[in-house]
This record gives structure tokens, sequence and C-alpha cells, in this order.
């Protein structure tokens, strides 16, 4: 089946841009915490347990479970006026958090922050099956990726360096992002607008069906269960090491605490310039498994030298790069998962997808908090208890490597399942 359109369009690419600084600013919204994880806390009284929590598994759990209504709502809504709810949540969840003083009051925003952001990619994924042409799907997955990792690279990075140069503390910084996405929030009113034509030249003429068929036919298909375990698996490392231990990790292998921030916006750096760059290569091979193996398999070796061979800057700087290149695997397994669905519950799968990366992650980060904790009798982390708890992580990855290599099927960069036309 043709795309209605073979070229890009300018009004395409604006709405697609549009949603890309969203993805952007959830994204920094979902990492910023880890950059001032000391500070916070200070401030709130909080274990590294009780820190995981409120940094991963509360915003993560709300942005996973809303994945598929995320999907629903776009569309029966449509992109515009989703976006726009979704970015107000966020401005409001933003500009909350910069106020909250207790844990319990944290955790609440923070986790309606994470409903907020959960639209984020959803948003964008429909904005790119909807405005680009068929054979840029890789491309412009991958392109999303990109320019959404440029958040936690700003909150790593120069938002730290701009924190401890103005001396502006994570409450200022909170809620000067809650300011500039009502800003972004003016973009959407003004600009984004519902492809009304996005079904192809032939239409698919069917009376619409309910919500839970389309359900039914994505976690029924053993494919898109392995493919949404990768991506979680591949993708967790370098979000982890972003939102909690990263940072802190290196500091204690003797690094300071500007050079361990960026190390971060270094891993974030791979992870944008893969995700696009991945995308391309299994356009043109026409081989998507191949490519999320060699992406796996870059993941492990590279969190083996972060752990065990921190041994110089220049050995960190390129571990952690290769550990970001690696994680943009899972923007493949997008690709490849959307060959696994009919375009009548594509954006089911996509959530689901996205589903899975986020609710394992809420799920993994306390329970290395757990184990931090639990090896910890001086009350103050040492290097012993990162040893004791991070081969957890490299487990993970591990799995990764297992099931692209044994079970997940290649596509071949073409739709396994057909359109029906009546």
């Amino acid at each position: 089946m043709l795309s209605p359109e073979n070229k890009l369009s300018g009004l395409g690419l604006l709405v697609w841009g549009i949603c890309a600084l969203f993805f952007m600013y959830e994204f920094s919204l979902r990492t910023i915490l880890g950059t001032f994880q000391y500070s916070i806390m200070y401030d709130l009284s909080l274990s590294p347990f009780s820190f995981s929590v409120l940094s991963t598994t509360a915003f993560l759990l709300t942005y996973g479970l809303m994945q598929l209504p995320a999907g629903f709502i776009v569309d029966r809504y449509g992109l515009k006026k989703t976006l726009a709810f979704a970015i107000s949540i966020c401005v409001i969840s933003s500009i909350a958090f910069s106020f909250s003083y207790q844990f319990k009051t944290a955790v609440i925003v923070r986790m309606i922050m994470g409903v907020g952001a959960s639209f984020g990619f959803i948003c964008l994924l429909v904005a790119v099956y909807d405005w680009m042409p068929k054979k840029f799907y890789g491309l412009f997955i991958g392109l999303s990726q990109f320019i959404g990792t440029m958040g936690p690279m700003l909150s790593a990075g120069p938002l730290n360096s701009l924190a401890l140069n103005a001396k502006a503390d994570w409450r200022t910084i909170l809620l000067s992002l809650g300011f500039l996405g009502g800003i972004l929030l003016v973009f959407v009113i003004l600009y984004v607008k519902n492809n009304e034509d996005n079904i192809g030249v032939f239409r698919v003429i069917k009376k619409p069906e309910p919500i839970k068929k389309d359900l039914l036919r994505v976690i029924g298909q053993s494919q898109v269960w392995l493919i949404a375990l990768y991506s979680a698996l591949v993708y967790f490392t370098i979000e982890y090491l972003s939102e909690n231990e990263g940072k802190a990790f290196l500091e204690l292998n003797g690094f300071s605490s500007h050079y361990s921030s960026y190390m971060i916006t270094i891993g974030w750096l791979g992870y944008a310039i893969s995700c696009p760059l991945l995308g391309v290569l299994s356009d043109i091979f026409k081989r998507r498994k191949m490519v999320m193996i060699m992406a796996a398999l870059l993941s492990f070796i590279s969190i083996i030298f972060i752990v065990y061979q921190p041994i110089s800057k220049t050995i960190v700087a390129c571990a952690f790069f290769f550990l970001g290149f690696g994680a943009g695997g899972q923007s493949v397994a997008f690709a490849i998962m959307a060959e696994q669905c009919s375009k009548t519950y594509l954006a089911v799968g996509l959530a689901f997808n996205n589903t899975m990366i986020t609710i394992l992650s809420s799920v993994n980060a306390p329970v290395i908090g757990w184990l931090l904790n639990y090896n910890n009798n001086a009350g103050t982390l040492s290097l012993a208890d990162y040893y004791f708890a991070f081969p957890f992580v490299i487990t993970l990855i591990a799995f990764s490597i297992i099931i692209s290599v044994f079970f997940i099927k290649e596509t071949f960069c073409r739709p396994t399942k057909g359109f029906t036309f009546v």
C-alpha cells in the first residue's frame, strides 16, 4: 500500500518538530532529578531507595500504565487536543514539584508528572506515522529519539552547570521548566493540526472495533512480548544511571561532580546519535534483528567497562558513549514492533512497547536501590555496595542479547500483518 504522499510536507515537518520538542521537554522532566540527587535527598530526607522511588518508580509507573490509554486517547481525540492536555499536566506538575517539601507530596506530584509525560513519545510516533512518507519511518523514528534525548543531555550537563554557576537550586530549575512548558503549549495551540487523511490511498472500509479486540490482538502475539522485553532490557541502564546512581558512582571512583554529570550527557549523546543511525542502517540492509543484536552486545561490553574498569576519563567517556549508543537498539525495536502490527492497532502496539520499557524500569530501579541499602552497613554508600548491586544491571543487558539472538524473528523491514479491504 502506498503512502498518501511520497514527499515531505512543510506542515508535516512543523507538526512533527513540535511533537519532538515536547518529547525533549518531558524527557528532561523524567531525568532532571538525577542531576540534583544529593540536594533533593538532603532537602527531603531521602535514602537511596526512597530517592529511586521518587525519581524513577513514581514517574515511570504512571508513565507506563498510561501508555495504552494514551494510545486510545490520541486515536479518539486527535493529536492537537491530546498534546495540549499532556503539556498542561506537565507544566502544572513541574511547578508544583518545585514547591514540594515532603516525600509523600513529591511522590504524588511526580506521579502526576508521569501522566502528562506519558503522551510524549506516543504523540511523536503518531506524528511520524500520520505525517511522514512510509519510506522515512525508520529515519524519523530515529530522529525523534535524537531530538528527545537533548532533554536528558541538557539536564545532566548544561542545566547542572547553570545551577552551579548561577547558584540556582533544583526548585528554581523545576519552576523554570514549568514556564518553558507554557511557551511550548502556545506553539501547540497555534500550529499543531490533525492529519485527516493519514490512512493511505486506499481507504480501509470497516466498522471500528472495540478497544478490547485491538489490545487482545497485540498481547496475543509472542513476538510483541519479546520485542517489548528486549526494548526494556537494552534501554534500562542508560536511564537508570541518568536518574539515579550514575553520577554518585563515578564520584566514588575519583571523578569530579562536573565531569560525572557530563558523562551522563555523553551517554545520551551516544543514544541520540545511534537512534537515527541504527534506524537508517536497519532500513538500508533490511535487517532489524542484526542491528538489535549488535546494539545489545555493545551495551553489554560498555557496562562492564563502566563498572569494573573506570580507570581513566577516556575509557569512561567511551564506555558511556557506547552504552548510550547500544541503548538506541530500542529505537529499531519500535520499527520492528510497527511491522508486527496492523494499521488498525498500530498505536496500541507502539504504546505496549513503551509500557514494557517504563514498567520494567519502574520495578528494576527500586530493586537496585534495595540491593544498595541491603549491602550497606556504614550509612554511606561505598564502591563495594555498587559492586554488589550493579551485576543485576549487567544481567538485564545479557538477557537482551539472548532474546535478540534466539527469539526475535527477522521481518526484513516488511509488515507481517496485511490490511483487510472490503
